[in-house]
């Protein structure tokens, strides 16, 4: 049986497909312990590390919980996804939109922080809803390295310092940081691939160091 082109080209898409599955497939396998041995070593200095629940079915990546984390934090969870490099469509797609593998942490401090912060990229929406909805305690915009808008709550100079120490050593990497008074007082996005290059103990104890009193 003869093949037309149109046959062809189907064919030939559908075993590029395949062969990306099983490319990105085990890259991310691979990827997802490296990041492992980077991350677990680094929650252990917080306190007893166990795995979290699972993720939703389309992610790649993993979750650990810090349960009972030692002072100033109560509480602590990370969660790493990994780029969609399983479907060559999603991964080009998430490309796009400027996203790599990244790391989410939430942090539970045992008392309320002293300043409210909020930390994002230049056009993040949800920064500028979040000024808006600030309420009592208004948030003011202030310096923050190229790239990010800054705004922390009023009369707070100290943890504005410790705000601008973070920024400016792991700035290439941060996308978003939130310090609240609600729980979990503390949320962060990042860029993986650029925090493997520190220290994962020296990262999350500069990030706790925000939220201390």
């Amino acid at each position: 049986m003869e093949l037309n082109l149109g046959q062809w080209v189907v064919i030939g898409l559908s075993a590029l497909l395949i062969l990306g599955y099983i490319r990105g497939y085990y890259y991310n396998r691979q990827r997802a312990e490296k990041v492992l041995r980077w991350l677990r070593p680094g929650l252990e200095s917080l306190g007893i590390v166990s795995a979290g629940e699972k993720l939703p079915a389309m992610a790649t990546g993993g979750r650990l919980e810090v349960k009972r984390a030692a002072a100033p934090l109560k509480r602590a969870e990370a969660i790493y996804l990994l780029a969609p490099r399983e479907n060559l469509f999603f991964w080009f797609f998430h490309r796009l939109q400027g996203k790599d593998d990244e790391l989410i942490l939430w942090l539970t401090f045992q008392s309320k922080p002293a300043c409210e912060v909020e930390v994002a990229l230049h056009g993040d929406r949800q920064f500028e809803k979040r000024l808006k909805e600030a309420g009592k305690r208004a948030l003011t915009v202030t310096d923050a390295p190229r790239g990010l808008v800054m705004a922390i709550s009023a009369n707070h100079e100290e943890g504005g310092k410790k705000i601008q120490a973070l920024l400016h050593t792991y700035h290439p990497a941060i996308r978003r940081l939130s310090l609240r008074e609600n729980k979990p007082h503390l949320f962060l996005r990042a860029n993986l691939g650029i925090l493997q290059s520190y220290p994962a103990a020296e990262f999350l104890a500069a990030v706790v160091g925000v939220g201390e009193g």
